[in-house]
């Protein structure tokens, strides 16, 4: 960078977008609000390194959304609403509503191929999130455990190993681990088990 006075830090738009669309990272930008003290520190590094070595957290979703998609607010900036991931998904349990991606787990499960991310060009969705919905199932008192019956289809159909089954109440689910598939909504013949959904 040129030494002087008069000089100013170029702006981000005559960085090289290296590898990272442009409008993709505007929107990383505006929903990181950076000061302008972290943005200087962050121009004395490659802008791609920079990003890429610290992705968004993945937080536990309301709203069911594809595996890797970004957090609500990037991801209302982002997401144009074309519906290639929707096209893109071999169940047929993406839809987009009021402009965005939703999942829908009623009927069947997502078995987390991804082709949803692939298809999205506007980086809503990007590999370098967890293959995760964000979603956790919620037991119930449909459950035959509930009750004194044995049954293990919920646990035996859980990809990720995310349920134990105690020797009274409930299954159990760690939020750590599930990847909110719905498998085990899906192997469940008394309904013992649902996934949230908001309005």
């Amino acid at each position: 960078m040129a030494n002087g006075a008069g000089h100013h830090p170029a702006s981000i738009e005559a960085l090289p977008m290296s590898r990272i669309d442009e409008r993709y990272l505007r929107a990383r930008l505006d929903h990181t609000r950076l000061s302008r003290r972290e943005l200087l520190r962050g121009l004395l590094r490659p802008v791609a390194a920079s990003f890429a070595a610290t992705p968004p957290l993945r937080q536990q979703r309301e709203i069911p959304r594809p595996p890797q998609a970004q957090e609500e607010p990037l991801l209302a900036q982002l997401c144009n609403g074309c519906g290639a991931c929707a096209t893109a998904c071999p169940n047929q349990i993406i839809s987009v509503e009021h402009g965005f991606p939703r999942l829908d787990l009623e009927h069947n499960y997502c078995d987390l191929c991804l082709a949803c991310t692939a298809a999205c060009e506007t980086r809503a969705l990007i590999p370098e999130l967890p293959a995760m919905t964000g979603l956790v199932p919620v037991f119930n008192e449909n459950c035959v455990l509930s009750y004194g019956e044995s049954c293990t289809l919920c646990q035996e159909a859980c990809p990720s190993q995310a349920i134990t089954l105690p020797s009274a109440g409930l299954p159990q689910v760690s939020a750590e681990h599930c990847q909110g598939c719905a498998r085990c909504i899906q192997s469940c013949y008394v309904s013992g088990c649902t996934m949230p959904q908001a309005d």
